[in-house]
């Protein structure tokens, strides 16, 4: 029999994953717009995403095992190198 414990913590690892997928979908769609369209715009658009969504990835890989916050700010720094040197997000 699970303890409620146990419960919890299953839920909050549940929790965490969802965080997790939905921060990675929405980079990765900002992404996507800069290689279908790269204009100034687009990549200031995309910036402003990325840059929105780090303070919650960093929060989620300050209590889990995820890499997320690396992983945008790898993203920032490619994008301004160019829209072709820019790699999706993976969990």
């Amino acid at each position: 029999m699970n303890t409620i414990k146990d419960q919890i913590a299953s839920e909050n690892q549940s929790i965490t994953q969802s965080m997790v997928n939905l921060i990675v979908e929405q980079a990765n769609e900002a992404i996507n717009l800069v290689w279908k369209r790269d204009t100034s715009s687009t990549r200031i658009a995309c910036e402003d995403v990325l840059t929105d969504l780090q303070p919650m990835a960093k929060l989620i890989c300050e209590h889990a095992d995820f890499d997320i916050y690396a992983q945008i700010k790898k993203v920032l720094d490619e994008l301004h190198l160019g829209a072709e040197l820019l790699h999706k997000l993976e969990v």
